[in-house]
Order: C-alpha cells, then structure tokens, then sequence
C-alpha cells in the first residue's frame, strides 16, 4: 500500500498516520543557505556520541597546477557532492570520493558555487583579465542549461526565491546584480550599491550604498524596504530571515530587525561572520571562538582555539571551528562548549562543511571527507 493510500485509510479509521521524513541534511551554498548563518539544523547522524568515532575516508583535489585556480568549500544535496576540482567544477559520491560528471570551465577560477532547485550555479573568474562568467548546469547532470559574461568582475552569489545575485568586486564601481535562476534572465541591477557580506534574510538584501548608509532591499525586485543612515553591512542572520547581524567601522555587532531595520541590541565585538542558530550566535575573536545569546547579545562561553579562530559552524548538537593553517580543528559540543575529539587539519579560511553524517574539510588544495 502506498504512502498515500496509507495515509487516508488512518485518517479515516481516527488512526495515526505514518511519520513525516526528516528533513534532509544538505548544504546548499556558502554558509548552508542564502542566509548565511552556517548553522544545518537538519544534521542527525553526526553527534556527540558518534563524533569522536569518525575518521578520514578519501581526498581529492579541488583545483589543477594553473595558479590562478583556487579550491572551494564543496556543498551537499541530492545525494552529490559539488565542488571545484582541475579545470572546473565536479559532482561526487559523498561516501566514496568517486567523480560522476564534470564541467570544464576552459582556464578559469571558480569564485562561488550555489545550489538550488535541482540548478548549480556557478560564478567562475577567467585567468587572463577581468572577466566574469555566471553559468547554470543541471545539478544532476552537469548539463550546462545557460552563460552569461559578467560586465564587471564579481566576487560573491547567492541564490533565495530562484533569484540569483552577484555582488562586485570592491576594487570596481559597486553594483549588484540580479537574474533569474531558471533562465538567466537580468531581473534588476542597482548602481552604488555593494553588499559586503551577500546574504538574504527573508527574502531581504542589506546593501551598502555609495557614499553613506545603507538599505535593505527584496530579492526578487531590488525595491528598497528600508534605509538608514548608519553604514551597516550584513556578518549573518538567524535562521527564520527575521533578523541581519550587522557590523560597521563605528559600531559593533549588532541584531537588526530585517522587515524594518529596528536595532534590537548591540554590542562592542567586531567579527568578521557569525554562525545563528535560534538560541545561540557564535563568532571568531582572536584565538578563540565566543558564544553569545541571540536573544541580548550577552557572553555565554567562549573556547580557546591552537592559532587564529575562522569561521566556526554550527551541525546539529556540534560546534566546528576551524584555526590557523593545518592547525587542529575544535569540536565541541553547541551548546555548552564541552570539547570533543576532533584534531583534524584544519584552515581557517576554510570553514568546515557537515551534512548527512559526514564531515568535508579543504586547505584550498584538497577537499577531504571524515565520517
């Protein structure tokens, strides 16, 4: 008997029905999704009780001898692993590092991938010029769908409501770009404006603006929901899309309601990114890694790292915070701090990736796995 046939015959016999699945543990994008808060609620199988048990399964590499390529961290979804790898982009079995389908790229860099609605974007840099190329494959596939040459290069995309967003270079004039994911096509671009940490809150833009200020604007359209005069950029948000943590050169970090721009609290840290679950905001500061409450913004627990803190990440129960460059990674447990094995080589411009019971880790040369 099928689900379905299941279900209706429960529903009329006053019976229970059969359990809602899980939600899958993905990782979609740079910092899990287009919020950026580098938080995957969804991981179940990676826990205290099991993390101390994992070990290094495979490796590859993420980019070929030229040296404008550099690796990415990879993403999770649909039972692929996405990631740079030599001369372009690849898809891979999780379990077993093994290669399903590549795209070459033809002598470019790859800057960002994304993943959304069974689509992979790819933001990608040629290795002579300035040039940018936005492209679309099939994520099942590598079936390239559409290109388009950026007019200016690019250093940062995100994807929310199947808009796909880039961001400038800071070195060029600011702009910020929209298309459709779907099909490529342009759906807004806003002169002066950049966003200096790209991430959607709700559906919500915080944009730096050209001179002073800042405003927040909708994702599908470019309209301006709110401004202000502070000179805001967005360090993460929660995971409902209520709310940007922000930070500035005058001000330290701050919660920030999304719909209105109406401070909540602030405080006098200045983290480069923040990782947000619903209770708890984690941040990098010097050599240590500090948890604050989300709800007031005050110290909670703070755990020393080996070298220089990255940007930590939150996956179910667990907190991983990567330090230095080959220094050991920290594991420990989210909400209370409690260390755990870990030890792996780590980087700290790298944060980890953890999704379906296993944990990626890259220097930017290679990509391993551990479960």
């Amino acid at each position: 008997m099928n689900l379905f046939l299941t279900a209706a015959l429960a529903a009329t016999l006053g019976l229970p029905g059969p359990p809602t699945p899980a939600p899958a543990s993905e990782w979609s994008q740079t910092g899990y999704g287009p919020g950026a808060t580098y938080y995957n609620p969804h991981e179940r199988r990676l826990t205290p009780a099991s993390v101390d048990g994992i070990k290094r399964r495979w490796d590859i590499p993420t980019h070929a001898d030229p040296e404008c390529e550099v690796g990415r961290e990879p993403l999770v979804g649909g039972d692929h692993l996405y990631t740079s790898d030599p001369g372009g982009v690849g898809a891979y079995d999780p379990a077993t590092g093994k290669r399903r389908w590549h795209a070459d790229l033809h002598g470019r860099g790859v800057m960002r991938i994304a993943m959304s609605d069974g689509i992979l974007a790819v933001l990608s840099y040629a290795c002579t010029g300035q040039r940018n190329f936005l492209t679309a494959y099939r994520a099942s596939s590598g079936s390239r769908l559409w290109e388009l040459p950026l007019g200016a290069p690019s250093q940062d995309m995100i994807i929310d409501e199947g808009v796909v967003v880039v961001d400038v270079r800071p070195d060029f004039g600011a702009s910020t770009i929209a298309h459709r994911l779907a099909t490529g096509a342009r759906l807004w671009r806003l002169g002066g404006t950049r966003a200096d940490g790209l991430l959607s809150a709700g559906g919500r833009l915080l944009l730096r603006q050209e001179g002073q200020g800042s405003r927040a604007v909708q994702i599908t359209t470019g309209a301006t929901i709110w401004e202000t005069k502070e000179n805001w950029y967005a360090v993460g948000s929660d995971p409902a899309g209520t709310r940007f943590y922000v930070s500035s050169h005058n001000v330290g970090l701050t919660a920030v309601d999304a719909a209105d721009g109406r401070k909540i609290w602030e405080s006098t840290w200045h983290p480069s990114g923040v990782t947000a679950d619903e209770r708890y905001l984690y941040f990098p500061w010097n050599h240590s890694i500090y948890c604050v409450d989300a709800g007031n913004g005050r110290k909670l627990w703070s755990v020393p790292l080996e070298d220089g803190a990255g940007q930590p990440v939150r996956a179910g129960a667990l907190l991983y915070s990567p330090a230095g460059i080959g220094a050991k990674l920290s594991i420990v447990e989210a909400e209370t701090g409690k260390p755990r094995k870990g030890g792996m080589p780590s980087d700290e411009s790298h944060p980890p990736v953890v999704a379906d019971g296993r944990l990626f880790l890259t220097d930017g040369n290679r990509l391993r796995a551990y479960f």
